[in-house]
């Protein structure tokens, strides 16, 4: 049996695709990456690696398109059992 992996929650998409919270990974379910950025600071702008997106703009463009932002839609995928 493998080592259970511990995964952390995207703060953009809310699946479990990360392996550690800030670090600058991408996420393949929503393409936020995550620069830290949490709910105290949703609606600021970083102007780091998400450019002009704010998370709580990240946030709105998964609802409605299922992507951080409607232009990642060619690169993102649906989340998967283990990520829920």
């Amino acid at each position: 049996m493998g080592a259970m992996t511990t995964r952390f929650r995207c703060p953009c998409c809310g699946y479990r695709t990360l392996d550690a919270p800030g670090a600058l990974a991408l996420c393949p379910v929503c393409w936020w990456e995550d620069d830290g950025q949490e709910d105290r600071d949703a609606s600021e702008v970083h102007l780091t690696v998400n450019g002009q997106l704010s998370l709580e703009k990240a946030r709105e463009h998964y609802a409605l398109y299922g992507a951080a932002d409607p232009r990642f839609l060619p690169y993102v995928r649906e989340p998967q059992i283990s990520e829920l």
